[in-house]
């Protein structure tokens, strides 16, 4: 049936019938500049603290993580091919104390932190990282960066492979981090004293970081055709990069280069990586080493679709840019966002969601009119949400 505009408006919607047309099928449409009959409807998740407030609201407890949300809502999603590109085995996670408000423990990077338990989830403060010095890095971290460690591929790898030839979803391989997770391992403000003070362990560890992640994927590109590929970098502030534009010139983009030309002789053209913030003064970097699609590009920090859009035109593919604040304003706010995004998304290549995770203060009803308005005026998704509109 034609869905009705939640709200007056400018805008006309566009309504299709369902069809047997894929998931996979209309995302790669959409991402190839072409015209699906339906745009896909993704999201990136929620704060640890979300649900459990929106349950206060309303939402059935039998929704208790991302997975239950997105089938309750209707939103679609991705996969991945579950291959472990980082450090394997991952360092044993230990509780050292716990007090009345916090804790402190080991995580699967080795780093000491202490973490409040009575508040919103946050980052962790950082007391100890993995890596101090090169012998820990030549006797901890280098070793677990070993392709041929066993586990790299789920134990039912064969039959993955079977049932991803009729899969009806768009499908990753992952390319891992040259510089976000050597960043956890050091520390920021240490990744910033090892880039002058000892250059050559910091390139040590990307180009084993980088190797790792070639060796390991080479197999599975030859087995499946995969239809994007996804990184994580997490290196951008409101300010911009962690490192200068120059240094990932002459760290990193030889090392994405190499990444990105394995995958594109194997037929994969679309690859993002996830990096937050203000990442506007390495934009020319990630293209230059191959990575052609920003996500999930947060608005507030200095990343904006639209003004991407015009300045790099067809060359740069996007995914998220749905600004998070007005979700907390309400329904003019939300339609204001949504509209300024329409002309972007409708000339193609954009997956709009919400730029980084759903925090705990948007109101679940917002939410809901937000997913609803969504696929009104972008004609977005092939599922109905689990509760009456």
């Amino acid at each position: 049936m034609p869905r009705k505009a939640a709200a007056p408006s400018t805008w006309s919607p566009i309504v299709a019938g369902r069809t047997k047309t894929t998931l996979r099928e209309r995302w790669l449409r959409a991402m190839r500049f072409q015209k699906p009959d339906r745009l896909p409807l993704f999201e990136f998740g929620y704060w640890t603290e979300t649900l459990p407030e929106w349950h206060k609201q309303g939402l059935p407890v039998t929704v208790k993580n991302e997975r239950d949300a997105y089938a309750y809502f209707g939103i679609e999603n991705w996969g991945g091919a579950g291959i472990n590109i980082g450090l394997l085995p991952g360092f044993q996670t230990e509780e050292i104390e716990r007090g009345k408000d916090y804790v402190i423990y080991r995580n699967a990077e080795r780093a000491l932190v202490r973490e409040r338990t009575d508040t919103i989830r946050t980052i962790p403060h950082y007391i100890e990282y993995g890596i101090r010095d090169r012998s820990d890095w030549e006797k901890h971290f280098r070793p677990r960066l070993d392709s041929r460690t066993p586990g790299r591929y789920p134990a039912d790898w064969p039959g993955r492979v079977a049932a991803y030839r009729s899969r009806t979803y768009p499908l990753s391989v992952p390319i891992g981090s040259m510089i976000g997770k050597i960043r956890n391992w050091v520390g920021f403000e240490n990744l910033g004293l090892i880039a002058y003070d000892d250059p050559a362990l910091l390139e040590e560890m990307i180009e084993a970081s980088c190797r790792c992640v070639c060796e390991t994927i080479a197999p599975a590109l030859k087995e499946v055709q995969f239809d994007f590929a996804a990184g994580w970098e997490d290196i951008c502030f409101k300010n911009g990069p962690a490192l200068s534009p120059r240094m990932f010139d002459q760290w990193i983009v030889p090392r994405y280069k190499r990444i990105t030309d394995l995958l594109r002789a194997h037929g994969v053209e679309i690859i993002w990586t996830d990096c937050d913030g203000n990442i506007m003064p390495i934009l020319d970097q990630f293209l230059a080493g191959g990575i052609n699609c920003m996500f999930p590009l947060e608005v507030a920090g200095g990343t904006d679709p639209v003004a991407i859009r015009q300045k790099y035109g067809r060359r740069v593919l996007l995914h998220g840019g749905v600004d998070k604040m007005p979700l907390r304003e309400g329904p003019k706010a939300i339609e204001r966002e949504l509209l300024r995004l329409k002309p972007v998304v409708d000339e193609g290549g954009f997956i709009p969601h919400v730029d980084h995770r759903v925090p705990a203060d948007v109101p679940l009803q917002n939410y809901k009119f937000y997913l609803k308005l969504k696929r009104d005026i972008f004609n977005a998704g092939d599922l109905e949400p689990h509760y009456p509109e």
